[in-house]
């Protein structure tokens, strides 16, 4: 997938992919087969929020698994216990979006984050009890964030050379610049933000494995120029960034180790 927002080589728009897949056919957006299409015969099911059972992203990522709605964590232990009941062996995937989004909204040392935290944990130990001894259980996420303060926001004027020819995508983290003159652009970066951030061509990007392996029909995708501070920073385009990304605590898409570094806790029969 790439990124979150980027560009679609065949129209030159950029599209968000969390939220603007909508706009294309998400089959053949991201074309290879999922786990689940890979894994027909092992029964499975993917419970999660209503709001994400019709998005482009759940049927570009998780397509070939029957989606159950579930909104609250009750909702989520019904589901799980349905699926137990049905099945002696499978897959039962719940997608929990309650942390993310506190931490997006007021960061990981407030609150409102720990409070998600502690009722996160109390859905587990519930889970915990459900699952027979020969029942494995896998706790992980998609990524880690870390808090940015207004003061490490780095705005970039809407006039500013280093927009020269530029359309941009990517996210606060991790900047996609497209350019008809990748070198010019590369070079402008490097010399202003080289102290700060990685600065790299799309090449540089793919041969240090940034992207992992990257399939041809999305290599197009990927900017021409990536930007990703190295330090707890964030760039907004200055005309660009909208006032609700302009208030956002927890950010993440960058290199970090906090970004990267994602744990996974065993339990049941895989402890």
């Amino acid at each position: 997938m790439v990124g979150y927002a980027i560009r679609d080589p065949a129209t030159g728009e950029i599209i968000n992919q969390l939220s603007g897949l909508h706009s294309v056919d998400p089959d053949v957006w991201q074309p290879a087969a999922t786990l689940w299409e890979q894994n027909p015969d092992i029964p499975c099911a993917i419970i999660s929020s209503p709001r994400y059972r019709d998005s482009g992203l759940t049927r570009a990522i998780l397509r070939g698994a029957p989606y159950v709605s579930a909104k609250s964590w009750e909702d989520r232990l019904v589901a799980v216990d349905a699926f137990f009941s049905t099945y002696r062996e499978g897959v039962a995937y719940v997608y929990i979006a309650e942390l993310d989004m506190a931490a997006h909204a007021s960061g990981v040392g407030s609150d409102q984050w720990i409070r998600r935290l502690e009722e996160l944990d109390g859905f587990v130990a519930d889970l915990r009890r459900r699952i027979a001894p020969t029942d494995g259980l896998l706790i992980t996420a998609d990524h880690g964030i870390l808090d940015v303060p207004a003061s490490r926001h780095l705005i970039v004027p809407a006039g500013s050379a280093l927009l020269d020819g530029v359309t941009v995508g990517g996210e606060p983290r991790f900047l996609h610049l497209y350019s008809e003159d990748e070198g010019g652009t590369l070079a402008r970066w490097l010399e202003a933000e080289g102290h700060r951030s990685h600065v790299v061509s799309r090449d540089e990007a793919i041969a240090a494995g940034w992207f992992g392996q990257v399939a041809d029909f999305a290599r197009g995708r990927i900017g021409d120029v990536l930007v990703t501070p190295r330090g707890q920073s964030v760039y907004y385009i200055d005309g660009l960034a909208t006032a609700q990304s302009l208030t956002m605590v927890g950010q993440h898409g960058g290199l970090s180790r906090v970004e990267t570094m994602v744990p996974i806790i065993r339990g049941g029969a895989f402890a």
